[in-house]
């Protein structure tokens, strides 16, 4: 943040990469050629079959207020969301691109894929290797991925984050104002129109700052006068101006929406009523427990650079130990967060782990040792290869555990000492019957178990012994390096693979832990029985007569957008005829004024976390899968009048 011209020349500059001529003027290199395909892969991930799941509540309830505010026909009472920047994002994409689910989450897609490329900023101050590597790993991160495939605004508030502290050492550097100006939109779009926690990375990165600060031990540096410096010479003026012109043409969608300039209010209320109200169903420290589910790799190499950061790193370095002990913070205490406020965390770990890996990378040996070339990644893959071969041993394990143990078996402890007490002498052909914990189990079972168990604990020693025979051949430097760096990849690997089967098997799961109480796919057969009843009814999809006793803004009200004819009640009694009925599933029936067809669906299914035994914790680890299902939580009833579904007579 002190940095003069030459001061930031410390970060290093922009290098000549090799590269080829494809027209008079441009260089394609091979780091341009790396971000596009990290930017293809973020597209996949983060665009294919955006709107296979349906809505939750969350998405629905930003999606349906801008959708009511631009197009009066769609049911239910207009009222304005809490991010003015969604509004004007969904007005954009629900003019051109339809009322779908997929337009509803493209504003965050598109949030996602601009997060992957943000990071190419910064190479001019920290190299081109450091960004490039911080591109990937967002490219990839589980909970970049899932969060900006469900719609949440959170991507848009990292994307400040990266974007802001960029503009203001541009300003640094060149003390040209129009990086100034940039920056404070960037900074009071965080706080005002993005999302109401906003506030908080914002008021991170300022701890940041001043965490480096206090930490600075060099005397010379002048980091205090430089602050200084530039809070004297900062636009303050223009750069408010400028922040209301953009807070104004955002929430009124350039003018035309008066009525959306209460979304700025929104957000404040939002950012107020986190602080003391948890939403039902989040579990304490969400975002610490989603940080630690998806990425084990960035949590726990993270740490450890997070702490070589305070002993021995540069400011900026300090700066980032600094904001990730805010997110820390924020993620324990604030109530009103999400599973996307999970980067709170993963941003400052990916930024910190990509430091440490470029230093891996590029370490010099010394003068001691002569480490070809080739020894680094060969050490990384093999390691690698042996931690996966770790994962499916444990995998293997975990099924004999699940499939073959007797369900009696309930303690660790007892089945742990029945392996150890037969450790040598296990035969796993005998059909003999052992005891566990009074329940009988035959001891081929446990020899198995037990084969898997010893084959865990070899092959990791064999990692062990492969880090101090590298040691020992080519200096513990090298074998550090290779080591982490093969650790690292098999985390990753995991990581990716937990995210993927939440973002794309099962998103309605509550499993995944990302929505604590999703909707299933069950509306969608809803919706589908809906426009079949109304193409009977009236030889339209959508102009059936509904009357919904559901919440009217939420993830049902959103499916019934496109019924014009739908009206929003609070209760049902004799008065009500209309041709559907949706209502929740009670005893005994509610009286209507007609004969009626019903058809039951569960649109809510819940589960805990505290029903994982440990024999369930292997399985949902590896698979986000558990023995005890998810219960129904929600069951509705779809009620459609005798005549339009055809029946003379209801029995």
């Amino acid at each position: 943040m002190t940095m003069t011209v030459d001061r930031a020349a410390a970060f290093g500059r922009d290098r000549s990469d090799g590269g080829v001529e494809s027209a008079p003027g441009i260089r394609v290199t091979p780091e341009a050629l790396l971000y596009t395909l990290l930017v293809l892969v973020a597209v996949a991930l983060r665009f294919a079959a955006l709107g296979a799941a349906p809505l939750d509540d969350g998405e629905a309830w930003r999606a349906l207020g801008t959708l009511r505010l631009i197009d009066p026909a769609v049911p239910g009472d207009a009222y304005t969301p809490d991010s003015p920047l969604m509004l004007a994002l969904h007005a954009l994409t629900f003019t051109f691109g339809g009322m779908s689910d997929a337009a509803a989450r493209f504003p965050g897609a598109l949030g996602g894929v601009l997060l992957v490329l943000a990071p190419a900023l910064w190479r001019r101050y920290l190299n081109p290797l450091p960004p490039l590597i911080l591109s990937f790993l967002l490219a990839i991160s589980p909970v970049v991925w899932l969060a900006s495939r469900t719609s949440s605004p959170v991507v848009w508030t990292a994307l400040l984050a990266i974007v802001g502290p960029w503009l203001v050492l541009r300003f640094v550097e060149t003390r040209r104002a129009v990086f100034a100006v940039a920056a404070t939109v960037a900074f009071g779009s965080m706080a005002l129109l993005v999302e109401p926690a906003g506030f908080l990375m914002l008021l991170g990165l300022a701890f940041g700052v001043l965490f480096a600060w206090l930490l600075e031990d060099d005397p010379a540096a002048g980091v205090g006068a430089g602050l200084r410096d530039l809070t004297r010479r900062w636009p303050w003026v223009q750069g408010a101006l400028a922040t209301v012109v953009i807070a104004l043409a955002l929430s009124t969608l350039v003018f035309f929406l008066p009525a959306g300039l209460s979304s700025i209010g929104n957000v404040v209320q939002g950012a107020v009523r986190g602080l003391i109200t948890r939403p039902d169903g989040t579990p304490v420290a969400f975002p610490l427990l989603i940080a630690l589910r998806y990425e084990p790799g960035l949590a726990l190499f993270g740490l450890l650079a997070a702490y070589r950061a305070v002993r021995d790193g540069s400011f900026f370095e300090r700066a980032l130990v600094g904001w990730l002990l805010a997110g820390i913070v924020w993620g324990l205490g604030y109530a009103g967060a999400t599973a996307a406020h999970a980067l709170w965390l993963t941003l400052p770990l990916a930024t910190l782990v990509a430091l440490s890996v470029t230093r891996w990378l590029t370490d010099e040996p010394g003068v001691v040792w002569s480490v070809p070339r080739w020894g680094l990644p060969v050490h990384a893959l093999v390691t690698f290869a042996l931690w996966a071969a770790v994962a499916l041993s444990l995998v293997l394990m975990g099924k004999q555990i699940l499939l073959d143990l007797p369900a009696g078996v309930t303690r660790l402890d007892a089945l742990a000492e029945q392996i150890v007490s037969g450790l040598y002498s296990r035969n796993s052909a005998s059909n003999e019957i052992a005891e566990v914990q009074g329940v009988q189990v035959f001891s081929y079972v446990l020899g198995f178990i037990q084969l898997r168990a010893l084959l865990t604990i070899l092959l990791t020693l064999l990692v062990g012994i492969l880090y101090f025979l590298v040691g020992s051949v080519w200096g513990a430097r090298t074998a550090w390096h290779g080591l982490a760096l093969g650790t690292l990849g098999a985390l990753l690997v995991f990581g990716a693979g937990a995210g993927g089967h939440a973002a794309l098997l099962a998103p309605d799961d509550p499993r995944a832990l990302w929505f604590t109480n999703p909707v299933t796919d069950d509306i969608r057969e809803l919706d589908e029985t809906l426009e079949t009843m109304s193409l009977r009814a009236n030889g339209t999809p959508h102009l059936i007569e509904i009357t919904a006793q559901v919440p009217r803004d939420g993830a049902l009200a959103w499916m019934l957008r496109r019924y014009p004819n739908t009206t929003f009640v609070g209760g049902l009694g004799p008065e009500v005829r209309t041709a559907a009925v949706i209502a929740p599933a009670i005893e005994p029936r509610p009286v209507l004024g007609a004969d009626y067809v019903g058809k039951t669906l569960i649109t809510r299914r819940d589960w805990a976390l505290d029903s994982l035994s440990w024999r369930d914790m292997i399985m949902w680890l590896y698979r986000g899968a558990t023995r005890i299902q998810p219960a129904p939580s929600e069951t509705l009833m779809l009620w459609v009048r005798s005549d339009v579904y055809g029946v003379e007579m209801v029995p």
